[in-house]
């Protein structure tokens, strides 16, 4: 390989990096920056997508949330150990969930927050 070809190379290395480094920083700067209003600080994601399983570690709510719109798509209170089961199982469903959110389901971003209740004093 000749010098230029080798600089080429490099250069081509270096934008490839870069550009992967910021799609990186991007993808989470806009997920810490999503944050619906309705949750407090001490809130956080712990889990998404279409088939979601999830065991409670304390006594909290769960949010589920569609990311792109904001909206707030269920709520549920649970215990420790107690498990969160979310999944689109019938066309039926995903028709209903459609016309909850406002979005196609396939493009739908969902994302489970889970906020811990205050402890009892």
């Amino acid at each position: 390989m000749d010098r230029a070809n080798r600089q080429i190379s490099r250069k081509v290395i270096a934008v490839v990096a870069a550009s992967f480094a910021t799609m990186t920083l991007a993808g989470c700067a806009a997920e810490k920056q999503f944050h619906p209003a309705y949750l407090s600080d001490d809130s956080r994601v712990v889990g998404g997508g279409v088939l979601i399983e999830w065991k409670a570690p304390e006594p909290g709510t769960a949010y589920l949330v569609e990311k792109g719109t904001g909206k707030l798509v269920q709520t549920v209170s649970l215990d420790s150990g107690q498990t969160y089961e979310f999944a689109v199982k019938s066309v039926v469903e995903a028709q209903d969930l459609e016309n909850l959110i406002g979005t196609d389901v396939h493009e739908a971003e969902f994302l489970l927050y889970f906020k811990p209740s205050p402890a009892e004093e």
